[in-house]
């Protein structure tokens, strides 16, 4: 039976296994397990096992106390942490997506106040902003791992064989496709995307204009005017049509697979993608050898004062609210986070920490470099005061634009009440599904 155990019983075995020779070395006091924390998250097997790896490092530092990881995929996680949180079983610390904020914590009093254990975690290394976007009515629900901006990453190989420079404006993006088209044929686009990345672009578009983030809480309403929208509907019109953005019936033609597995991703000929900085190495590892990836300069319309960039949490820590030890908890937290032999443990495999302590620790280990530490100088430099809800991203929501923009491109709606739907359809829905 034993060649029949899965992955995730060994990688649990290992750990148990690391617990007990770090509490062998113990005294009998010191031995006996105190107190037992349980901690959930998402992620593939390379996470899990420096996850597990960073748990076992937390019990040897802390004796007396026993972690037991509860891990997944990404899908279906949401509905187990739904279905623990509405019968009080769910673990003491939980990784959260940004907008699940919204679902379990819309007054703030979903999860524990972490700003009654700055004296354990160091609250210190972490921006303001980010403290802002983990908090709801004052109260610090979620610290974040590691943030994370679209940004625009081209084929510098693809470029430069069409002899087209990267652009650095809209303008310029929008001239991109017919000068690849010319020089390259019909095969080639300057970039690609899903109907949601475009919604993500299109957002940073609207708000380099009005300056707001799209959504308006207060007003459960989109805070920018019906133009805006309608420009929105326009900005797809003039990519696809200028040959920029792939149709939707062309994109459809390579089926329903991930954007980096995509065979004109792979071979270079769809030779961009406004890509989450955090994602981009997934991108980089699939190009046939010999391409090499870039990150362009941020296109900024005229008398923009925000990037309009949706630079948020890409997941967070969180403390059961009914947490019968929230300084073990914290201390947990404190070590993933901060605390460097966490941190090295840990690595890259949540993306590049928020925690300045933490960037540092993979700084001076090397382990930062090439376009990651690009992408995090860029967003560093760029305008961002804007802080978007993060109801933007609730899947209703997300759903919506979705549907609108599959509409359009696909020809089953005009240009016209696409611009129109965009704005009363979403302002529908978040009359809706804001509380």
């Amino acid at each position: 039976m034993g060649h029949m155990l899965n992955r995730r019983h060994l990688l649990a075995g290992t750990v148990a296994a690391g617990a007990a020779t770090a509490l062998a070395g113990c005294s009998p006091k010191q031995g006996a397990s105190d107190s037992e924390l349980r901690i959930s998250w998402w992620g593939g097997s390379s996470n899990h096992r420096a996850t597990l790896e960073a748990l076992r490092l937390f019990e040897e530092a802390n004796p007396g106390v026993r972690v037991k990881g509860e891990y997944t995929g990404f899908s279906g996680h949401l509905e187990r942490l739904t279905t623990q949180l509405a019968g009080d079983t769910a673990p003491d610390v939980m990784q959260i997506n940004w907008y699940w904020q919204t679902l379990f914590s819309r007054d703030g009093k979903g999860f524990f106040d972490l700003n009654g254990l700055r004296d354990i975690i160091d609250l210190s290394q972490f921006d303001a902003r980010t403290l802002q976007m983990g908090t709801t009515n004052g109260h610090l629900n979620a610290l974040a791992v590691t943030n994370a901006a679209r940004l625009f990453y081209f084929n510098a190989t693809t470029f430069d064989k069409a002899g087209v420079a990267l652009p650095a404006t809209w303008d310029e993006l929008k001239a991109t496709g017919p000068q690849m088209h010319k020089a390259l044929g019909d095969a080639y686009y300057p970039i690609d995307g899903t109907f949601q990345d475009f919604a993500a672009l299109a957002r940073s578009y609207v708000v380099q204009k009005t300056g707001k983030p799209l959504v308006d809480t207060a007003t459960k309403s989109l805070n920018c005017s019906p133009e805006d929208m309608r420009e929105v509907a326009q900005l797809y019109t003039d990519l696809t049509q200028g040959h920029t953005w792939p149709a939707a019936r062309v994109r459809a033609s390579y089926g329903n697979v991930p954007q980096q597995e995509m065979r004109p991703w792979i071979n270079g000929e769809y030779a961009g993608t406004y890509q989450w900085n955090s994602a981009i190495d997934k991108y980089t590892d699939t190009l046939s050898p010999g391409q090499t990836v870039k990150l362009a300069p941020y296109p900024m319309r005229d008398g923009a004062t925000d990037a309009g960039l949706l630079y948020r949490p890409a997941m967070l820590f969180v403390i059961n609210r009914n947490c019968k030890q929230p300084e073990a908890a914290a201390r947990l937290i404190n070590f993933l986070l901060n605390d460097p032999v966490g941190v090295r443990a840990m690595g890259l495999m949540r993306g590049v920490p928020v925690s300045a302590i933490a960037q540092k620790t993979l700084k001076d280990d090397g382990l930062l470099d090439g376009l990651k530490l690009e992408s995090e100088a860029q967003i560093a430099d760029l305008p961002k005061t804007v802080l978007e809800s993060p109801y933007f991203e609730h899947p209703r929501v997300r759903d919506g634009f979705q549907d609108i923009l599959e509409g359009l491109g696909y020809g089953r709606v005009s240009q016209k009440e696409a611009g129109e739907r965009l704005y009363t359809d979403i302002n529908a829905i978040l009359h809706r599904v804001v509380r």
